[in-house]
């Protein structure tokens, strides 16, 4: 990479020590660098300027039991654990284990 001298005059233009002059975009005319959050951390992504989420840390963090609805199919129809006592999806497929039909959607 070639590196060359850069004088920047009185009225802003930039002289190159190969004679080149170049004049810097006016602010007004600028898009990227106007919508640009004052945060340094800011990342472009896709057009749009976007900042690092606040998370908690991972030792923070509370995670839910999760199982497939699908694993209460198994079950007896009045079972006590976890996936069964699910208020919605679960009794869908509870009433499929049930009757032997398939649960309506909507």
């Amino acid at each position: 990479m070639t590196h060359r001298d850069v004088i920047v005059l009185e009225d802003g233009r930039h002289l190159y020590e190969d004679g080149h002059l170049y004049t810097p975009m006016a602010e007004r005319d600028r898009t990227y660098r106007v919508r640009k959050p004052a945060d340094p951390r800011a990342v472009r992504f896709n057009g749009e300027w976007l900042l690092p989420l606040d998370l908690l840390p991972d030792e923070e963090r509370v995670m839910p039991a999760t199982r497939p609805d699908s694993d209460t199919l198994d079950h007896r129809a009045r079972c006590a654990c976890e996936v069964c006592q699910r208020p919605q999806a679960a009794a869908l497929w509870r009433r499929r284990a049930i009757t032997g039909r398939e649960p309506r959607r909507g």
